[in-house]
Parts: C-alpha cells; structure tokens; sequence
C-alpha cells in the first residue's frame, strides 16, 4: 500500500493538537526507544477486538525491535476507546510496514497516540539503524528539548543532551539531531551527541524475539 496521504502528517500522531485531556509532545526518535516496554515493526492489517475501555488492531509483527525476554507472540495491540485518553485511529483499513512503541500491561502491547506509530520508509537511515541497534547503547542518558532556543539553552547535567531543533519546533523531526544523531556516554562518561554512523559495528545484544 502506498500511504501517499501521510504526506499532510509528518507524524501519524496528533504530536502538537491538545484534545480534552491528552496533549501529545513529539519527542526524539531514541527516547521514544529507550523509554517504550515493546518496539516493533508491523502491518497493521485492520480492526481486532474491543472492550468496553480498549479498542484491538490485528498486526503482523515483521521484527521485533525491542521486548522483554519470553514475551509472547503480539498478534494484537490495544489502544484506549475514548479520543481524549489518546486512542489511535485508523487513517486508512489497512496500514503497511509501521513503527510501533508501546508499554506492556497484563501481557499485551498497549499504545495511545502519544506513542510512535511512524512508517519506517520515512525514517532515514541513520534513524532505522538507531531502532535497529544503536539507540539502545545511550538509554542510559536522557534528550532533554531545549524549549527556549530563542535565548540560550541550558548546559547538560551529566547524564543529558540538549535536544535542539530549528525555531523550537517539536512537532516533526528535523536537524542533525533528530535524524541523524544518538546521545550515549562519552569516554569521560559525559552524555554526547554523537552522528550514528552506518558502517559502524554497533556491539549490542540482538533484539528478543516474541515467543510461539
């Protein structure tokens, strides 16, 4: 399928639209990585089943990116029925080939429209290896935005980068940082920004697969 109607939505999320009682903020690529129970690439092939809080989406899990070890096999993930507890809506009956971040509760994969539902062929490269393989070296260290870029932004502490981005705007990901870059230790044990670089032999644990 080809999701020409993502043109208008740099994110599938509502990352910057307040609605009642969920207000959605873009964040970067890594901490959404570092900080969701279950990363995964999938097809979301259409509706599963709801209860009376939750709606279901049947998926067929391509890789598994990140998950705790001895997770079952995900064959459907649940986001809240109420739009103003974030749920997720289906733009179209059918969608190919998503990232999708969530949290595990009571064994099943859960996520609002906070979350990252982001299609992989609009990641770039550095991104996909970052999801891949590299983010999880900084998941130690915290991105923090700086949200007053007109003035100065504050210095890191130890553990964090500032996350800069063009006129203060968090709504979609652009610049070095968000593209291109990971925050991880340095050798004098400082959090840097470092490029992540493709023919890099990023030494990492492989991702745990869902078991049958």
């Amino acid at each position: 399928m080809a999701p020409s109607f993502l043109v208008i939505f740099p994110l599938l999320l509502a990352l910057s639209t307040p609605c009642n009682a969920c207000d959605c903020k873009i964040q970067h690529p890594q901490t959404y990585y570092c900080t969701s129970d279950v990363v995964i690439l999938a097809d979301i092939q259409g509706p599963g089943n709801n209860t009376v809080t939750k709606q279901g989406f049947r998926v067929n899990v391509i890789k598994v990116l990140k998950a705790p070890r001895g997770i079952p096999t995900i064959h459907e993930i649940y986001s809240p029925i109420s739009w103003k507890d974030c749920s997720y809506r289906l733009r179209t009956t059918q969608q190919s080939l998503l990232l999708i971040a969530g949290y595990l509760r009571g064994g099943t994969l859960r996520f609002t429209r906070c979350h990252l539902v982001y299609f992989w062929y609009r990641l770039t490269r550095e991104q996909r290896l970052g999801f891949e393989a590299a983010y999880r070296i900084g998941c130690k260290c915290q991105v923090q935005p700086c949200l007053h870029c007109w003035h100065s932004c504050p210095q890191p502490d130890f553990g964090e980068c500032v996350w800069k981005q063009k006129d203060c705007n968090y709504k979609v990901w652009e610049g070095n940082h968000s593209l291109f870059s990971m925050c991880v230790p340095s050798m004098n044990g400082y959090c840097e920004w470092t490029r992540i670089q493709m023919n890099y032999p990023y030494q990492t644990s492989a991702p745990v697969t869902s078991v049958h």
